[in-house]
């Protein structure tokens, strides 16, 4: 049943359902101030009455959305233009209209080519207008789709970016009519691929038997919709073929499903058994949760249930959660991170600020609330984080930033997640703030923001700490946070040893956080900077997971960004044998490699331009190594602006594509040289969590003793033969790999390899200077390089047996 309020009479519950829009907050809905969760079923379509509408007559309707309403739903979504009395019955009832065009697409065209997609274009703007005559400026529509499930083969047939850029136009014509009107098109699985842009919100029509994979594919939708709430327009299962109580038995796992997987929610196919397709009516199916004559069947039960219930129904007790909130004179936005913390219902949830010896209100503003305070003085990040650590009781202890809004439902999607087997840490996406200033939304837009690595639809290889959660047991195991990281990495350098461990990070697409970004170019420079430093500390300790250009090497994957050169690098889609794939996927994006390659290797234009201006006092055809180095990191600016889409609301669209590319070539420059400037490779763990031992010991005294000779020392990664690389010039390293005999007898291997980065410009140099000059003088550079390797070499052996020597002796 509807719940109603006493205290308001209900006219004016219809009143406020009547004039609240329903808008979009990242991945989840939003009407009058409070979550929007859809609990919908379908409506129609029908045989055409009179004046032509494919609906029954007012009477008939009237009687079917006051049914709906007690049951206790609030959308109806329709799959052809809504007659203006449906609309009007629905805002007097409270319910939304998710209300649907009816053309001829792309299926009723016999030819291909630009013209029948103009024709098809045609068509639907045609039916967009006269849907825009009874849906515009009407609060009762939630949304308006401009399309329901074009056919893979068509799509290819007809072209996918054709078919793509034509439902754009019409989403693009539905927002221009009203902006407040939230517009979409409505998917289904074998056209994964169909991603046309300006959609409010990514609705897709699902229907799998098998509740595990029904599971999973809800996942894969959540990281395909990105940003964008996830709407199940149509689930549910054939009444006819499977019997009445089966059909409710898998809407009752398909709509739990739904709420736990943090979708926006969800319509049903579909109300009724009374159904028709081209005038011609549908028997044999039996999807409706009532029949033809309306009469309930067991599936409306659960339907109704599903209707009221709160996602803190999904389960009869929920384990404690201790969420930690660190700051630092964050005084402007501390109050909006707490507040959000007081709207949640999760019953059993323990609040911990860390004031890291703030100077400004922080510490007055968090005491106004009825949290735990913890006034620490200044140690940094990871030293607040662990404070908070020790003094939580929760079985999870989840973290959150002090500029960072949580959605109300966060915990609970943060338990859900580490529900899953092996699963002892997750996290959520974390989605710009919506209305900030031009410089905020510029940075949203950039490279290098807090943001999670996927390895899988479920799993991730990294989740930012601004929105993390772990088992308490966790950081016993890997000793919490460490403090050697003041300002960033902390994160990074705890999902890995996770990793490293054998366990899992779990991902919540629906513990959703609004972080507001740096609101400057000179606070995002720095970030960026410290990100750096950060990334050659986390280098030291874990240098399997670094290219050899310094940057961290993601196994996962991550989305986001302008598409680059997307015209051209479109993404690969699985077609199948003769295009006869159910699951027709994006299997590579192309656009967003080459992206990150040429992001990656852009630095390297510095260097190039410097050797180009200093060799062309020999020879002034070396300028062109300058003038290449500067073209390219031009070009890639000008594809990142082309590909740069502001948002419709964007006031200077011009200048936000200007800044967003200038911040896209400045930043790998920046983190370059934070990398560089930060000299010290991070040690060895002091007290690794899986490593026990003399051996380890030993190593870690070996690590100590050629520090101390101001020897560069890394260790290998878990695939390598090694253990530790020393080196003490830029020419050679040496590897040790160490053996333990009975009694502790170390038994070492020594070995030696030139860095082929070095050897190659080396190499190069040598030729240009034989061009220039003459074979002479490459061939006194090869030979001083040589002498220089000879040197790092002896030096390198002499030290490496003098310090095996001390750290025998000190361990046994």
């Amino acid at each position: 049943m509807i719940r109603r309020d006493p205290e308001v009479a209900p006219d004016e519950h219809q009143r406020r359902a009547a004039t609240t829009r329903v808008t979009t907050v990242g991945k989840h809905l939003e009407a009058g101030g409070s979550p929007f969760r859809v609990r919908g079923v379908t409506y129609g379509s029908f045989r055409r009455r009179a004046d032509g509408k494919a609906f029954p007559d007012a009477g008939r309707i009237a009687t079917d959305l006051v049914a709906m309403a007690d049951a206790g739903l609030n959308v109806v979504r329709t799959y052809t233009a809504p007659p203006r009395e449906l609309i009007e019955i629905a805002g007097d009832l409270g319910l939304k209209v998710l209300a649907g065009i009816d053309y001829e697409d792309w299926r009723y065209e016999g030819v291909t080519g630009k013209a029948a997609s103009g024709r098809v274009v045609d068509n639907g703007l045609r039916a967009v207008e006269e849907a825009l005559e009874v849906c515009a400026g009407r609060p009762e529509v939630l949304a308006l789709s401009v399309g329901n499930e074009v056919p893979a083969d068509v799509a290819r047939a007809h072209g996918i970016a054709r078919v793509e850029e034509g439902l754009a136009r019409l989403i693009e014509r539905v927002k221009h009519a009203d902006p407040w009107l939230l517009a979409t098109y409505c998917n289904f699985p074998t056209t994964e691929f169909l991603q046309p842009e300006g959609q409010d919100l990514i609705c897709f029509n699902v229907f799998l038997e098998d509740p595990a994979a029904f599971r999973r594919y809800l996942q894969r939708l959540q990281i395909l919709s990105g940003e964008l709430p996830l709407v199940i327009t149509e689930l549910g299962l054939a009444a006819e073929a499977h019997g009445e109580s089966a059909q409710a038995a898998a809407l009752g796992w398909q709509l739990q499903a739904v709420d736990e997987a943090g979708c926006a929610g969800a319509t049903v196919f579909s109300w009724t058994d009374d159904w028709a397709v081209d005038d011609k009516p549908v028997t044999g199916w039996g999807f409706g949760i009532t029949d033809d004559e309306r009469g309930p069947k067991p599936a409306l039960e659960v339907v109704e249930a599903w209707a009221g219930r709160r996602i803190e129904d999904l389960r009869v007790e929920w384990p404690a959660i201790s969420v930690v909130v660190c700051a630092y004179n964050g005084d402007q936005l501390i109050e909006k991170c707490l507040s959000s913390l007081t709207e949640t219902q999760y019953p059993n949830l323990e609040i911990i600020v860390c004031d890291d010896g703030s100077t400004d209100r922080t510490l007055e503003i968090a005491k106004r609330f009825p949290f735990q305070i913890l006034e620490l003085p200044r140690g940094g990040l990871s030293a607040a984080r662990n404070a908070g650590i020790a003094a939580s009781t929760g079985d999870i202890v989840a973290f959150l930033d002090a500029d960072a809004m949580c959605h109300p439902e966060w915990p609970f999607h943060l338990a859900l997640s580490l529900e899953e087997d092996n699963v002892v840490a997750t996290g959520g996406p974390n989605l710009p703030v919506p209305g900030t200033g031009f410089v905020e939304r510029a940075v949203a837009a950039s490279p290098g923001g807090p943001v999670e690595v996927l390895t899988g639809d479920d799993r991730a290889e990294h989740v930012p700490g601004c929105n993390m959660a772990f088992r308490r047991d966790v950081f016993e195991a890997i000793g919490g946070f460490d403090p050697v990281y003041t300002a960033a990495g902390d994160d990074v350098d705890v999902c890995w040893k996770i990793l490293d461990s054998g366990n899992e990070i779990g991902f919540a697409p629906g513990a959703q956080v609004l972080h507001h970004r740096r609101d400057t170019v000179r606070r995002y420079l720095k970030q960026q900077k410290g990100y750096g430093k950060a990334e050659k500390m986390l280098s030291g300790r874990h240098r399997h997971r670094f290219n050899r250009l310094g940057q961290a090497r993601w196994a996962g994957f991550v989305y986001g960004g302008p598409r680059f050169l997307g015209s051209l690098l479109r993404p690969v889609v699985y077609h199948g044998y003769l295009g006869l794939a159910p699951y027709q996927g994006v299997v590579k994006r192309r656009s967003e490699t080459v992206r990150d390659w040429a992001s990656a290797l852009l630095p390297l234009a510095a260097p190039i331009a410097a050797a180009g201006i200093a060799l062309s006092f020999l020879n002034l055809w070396w300028l062109i190594l300058t003038a290449l180095a500067l073209s390219s990191v031009l070009a890639y600016g000008a594809g990142i602006a082309l590909a740069t889409t502001p948002a419709r609301s964007e006031p200077e669209p011009t200048r936000f594509r200007a800044l967003v590319a200038w911040l896209h070539v400045t930043q790998p420059f920046v983190r370059a040289w934070g990398r560089l400037r930060n000299k010290a490779a991070d040690p060895l763990p002091s007290d690794p969590p899986h490593w026990t031992g003399d051996r380890i010991l030993w190593l870690q005294g070996l690590d100590r003793h050629l520090s101390e000779q101001r020897c560069v020392v890394v260790t290998a990664s878990p695939t390598e033969p090694w253990d530790l690389e020393a080196r003490v010039g830029p020419m050679i390293r040496l590897r040790v790999t160490a053996a333990v005999l009975w009694g502790w007898t170390p038994v070492t291997k020594l070995s030696h390899r030139p860095r082929p980065v070095w050897t190659a410009l080396v190499v190069l140099a040598a030729i240009g200077l034989g061009l220039a000059f003459s074979w002479w003088a490459g061939l006194a550079l090869v030979t001083v390089a040589a002498s220089k390797c000879v040197h790092e070499l002896v030096r390198l052996k002499r030290l490496a047996r003098a310090a095996v020597e001390r750290t025998t002796l000190g361990v046994a």
